[in-house]
This record gives C-alpha cells, structure tokens and sequence, in this order.
C-alpha cells in the first residue's frame, strides 16, 4: 500500500452528516458490487483469464516488434497510462506498444509509414464493436493487412477485444476466426483498465500483470470498510467533496513522475465522465511535477481560490543520478552539485504542496513506496474505488455517460448510419 499524507487536512472539517453520508455511500456501493451491477473492484477474484491473456501476449511478444493498439477514450487511456508507467520508452528491446487513440488521418498516416506491416499486430478495443473511431480505424487496418499480406495474415495479425457475448465486433471470431479477449459486461470503459482491456497490451510490453490485479486486489477488499481511518480512498472522496462544497471546483492530478503524466490524463476521463452530470462535478486538469510548477504553478498558487490539488511522489526510484561538480564555481547553480535528482525532485513536490498550504489551497499527496506494477494496481484501484463512491456522495449514477452518448447518436447521424 502507500502512504498519504493529508496536509492537515483531519476529521475536525467533517461534519456527522457527512461522515453518515461516507457510511451510505460505501455500502450502496458495495450493494452494487455484489449484486453483479458492477465487476471492476472483483479483478482478482477471478474473472480475468490470466491464461489466455499470457497465451495470447506471448504469441505477440514472439512473432512481432511492434504492437499497435487501436482505441479511444476507456479503450486506450487504461493501458496506456500502465505502460507508459512501467517500461522504458527509449528502449528498442522486446515488442514496442503504440496506441493509436485517434482518426486525425496525419498522424494515422504518419504510423503506418513508420510500422513495418510484416513485423507488427494489432489489438482492436472497442466493448460494442461499434465506436466509431475504433471502427474507422479497424477498417482502414483490415484492407491494409489484406492488401499487403492477404486477408489470411489479416486475421491472424488482429485481436480484438470486445464484449464476451455480444456487440457488432463479436461474432468475427467464429465467422471469420479472430482471436479474442473480453471485457467483462457488468466493467464499463472508463473502469475497464486492470481487466484485457488494459492487461493484454500491459503483458505484451513484458510487465507483471498478476502484480498489477493483486495490488488492485488488496486495494478493492479496503474500499469496503466504512471507517475513513481504514479506507483511504472512502477518505479522499470526502475530503474532495466537502471542498467541493465549499467553492473548490476544480480538481488537480499532479505526480512527480514523468512516467505518471498519462495517469492524469487517465484520470481525467475517469473523474469528468463519471461525475460530470446534472450540472454537477469538478472539473479535473491535468499536471505534471516539477514541469508544471513553471506553467500552471503560478494560477494554482496565487489564482482562483477553485482547486484541490492531488500530488503523487514515489519514495524509492529505481535510479538516482547524482549531480556532479562544475569546474567552476557558479553561484546560480553550484548549490546542486553533491545532491541527487531525487533530492531535487522530492524538494520541488514539498515546496510547492507548502506554497499551496501558505496561500490556503488544500492538496492532499500520495506517496508510493516504489513504482512497480503492485502499487500501479493499487494506486489506479484506489482512484477508480474514489470515484465511483464520490458518485454515490453526490447521488448521480457513476457508470453511465449520457452526454458521450448524445455525441455519438448525432456522429452517426451525420456519417450516414441506419436508424440516425
């Protein structure tokens, strides 16, 4: 687990009712886990197929250089904050994931000019098979492959990843013989991260992926407790909403990691698709330490007194550069030779959390132990766990999107599809 510290911020701001309210709230959610309505905090209880998510990367990571990933939004943001989290960009050893979460016909251009096609597969998410830019996308790929290769090695080189017993995208396995992974019903997008959706190309890029569902694993059995000093993210989602209440609309992802910047991204999906409804909900930005203290640093400590900032540090990296001596001495900058980066980068984290705390802006920062893929699991867990319980603390449904979905019916209007 990790710790967090809550720049004191205690139980003294929380009323009764609220703390009645964190009651009720993580029982009606747990109501809904056990009712089946809803399955992502049940990823290590067995509903993953590691077996055929082992089988199946193994057989990329051995034909194959590259992996292409095709999705958007849920289907894409999971997997890619895992990988971006847990590999080395800069390596050229194993299979290399690439995902591709847009239709803008540049950049697609762009990656099939790069690809070698004979080297390459692709893993095609869409849980109704009919997204619209997933579909352009698999559909533009498929007569690429068959063109190039013959319609064959198209088949062969494509696994699509899609509802386990229907959507449009399902019955190509038997008619047509794709290989295929699943997203189970009762897991919706946005939450679909530490199940195939996620976990497949995670295990093509060589990362630990039973590490990753027991770190969500551990976190999920704590989100039942309804005691804020046990159950940190049932604490979290309080603390946000009472500063929600009172005028803190606005709410930062901010990790001091490179590695975690597609975390924020992520969770902006999860936190504004989720609870952006009925007039209500924060609106999530996303940062990244120490870059942005020298950009939105400044609006978030001397600007509108709107935001809750979320910081995440890790304690331990798994390098740690020294700083050398210069051959001259130059007060600007000689102060920093002896330290560390990390030195540097943790002093940056502290500073900027005290400055928020100065000019009376709550932040709230979470530390993991290492980055690995157990506390990965856990942190991602323990943020999807928030909020989906934030959803029952502001009595709005946290699974479904219905202003996504009025976008998608006037696309299809617009693009010519029967029934629109």
């Amino acid at each position: 687990m990790f710790n967090i510290d809550w720049q004191n911020l205690t139980q003294k701001e929380l009323s009764r009712e609220h703390l009645e309210l964190a009651k009720r709230s993580v029982r009606d959610l747990m109501d809904k886990k056990r009712s089946g309505k809803i399955g992502f905090m049940d990823v290590n209880e067995g509903i993953i197929n590691l077996k055929r998510i082992d089988e199946t990367s193994s057989w990329v990571r051995d034909n194959f250089e590259d992996l292409v990933v095709l999705g958007i939004g849920g289907s894409s943001l999971g997997g890619k904050t895992i990988v971006s989290a847990l590999t080395n960009k800069f390596s050229k050893k194993g299979t290399k994931v690439h995902f591709v979460d847009n239709v803008d016909p540049d950049y697609f251009t762009d990656m099939l000019d790069a690809i070698d096609i004979k080297k390459t597969a692709f893993n095609v998410i869409s849980k109704s098979g009919s997204t619209a830019e997933t579909m352009s996308q698999f559909l533009v790929i498929y007569k690429h492959l068959c063109d190039k290769l013959g319609k064959k090695e198209a088949v062969s080189r494509i696994t699509l990843t899609t509802d386990p017993k229907k959507g449009a995208l399902r019955p190509l396995e038997s008619s047509m013989g794709f290989r295929t992974l699943e997203v189970p019903q009762n897991i919706g997008g946005r939450f679909s991260a530490l199940s195939d959706v996620g976990l497949f190309p995670a295990a093509v890029a060589g990362i630990d992926v039973k590490a990753l569902i027991e770190g969500a694993g551990e976190r999920a059995k704590q989100a039942s407790s309804e005691d804020i000093a046990v159950n940190d993210a049932l604490k979290y989602s309080i603390v946000k909403y009472v500063h929600a209440q009172k005028g803190y609309n606005t709410c930062v992802m901010m990790p001091y990691s490179t590695k975690l910047f597609e975390l924020s991204l992520w969770y902006v999906q999860l936190w504004a698709e989720s609870l952006g409804k009925q007039g209500k909900g924060q609106t999530p930005i996303p940062a990244i330490g120490a870059t942005d203290q020298h950009s939105q640093g400044q609006l978030f400590i001397e600007g509108p007194k709107d935001k809750f900032i979320t910081f995440i540090g890790i304690k331990r990296h798994d390098n740690n550069v020294k700083i050398p001596e210069f051959d001259v001495d130059i007060d600007a900058f000689s102060y920093l030779s002896g330290h560390t980066m990390k030195e540097l980068l943790d002093a940056e984290m502290h500073s900027t959390q005290k400055a928020l705390y100065e000019n009376k802006v709550p932040s709230v920062r979470i530390e993991l132990p290492k980055l690995d893929a157990y506390h990965m699991g856990s942190l991602m867990m323990f943020l999807e766990v928030a909020t989906a319980i934030t959803g029952e603390f502001m009595g709005i449904d946290a699974f479904d999107q219905p202003g996504v979905e009025l976008g998608k019916k006037y696309t299809y209007q617009m693009m010519g599809r029967k029934g629109y």
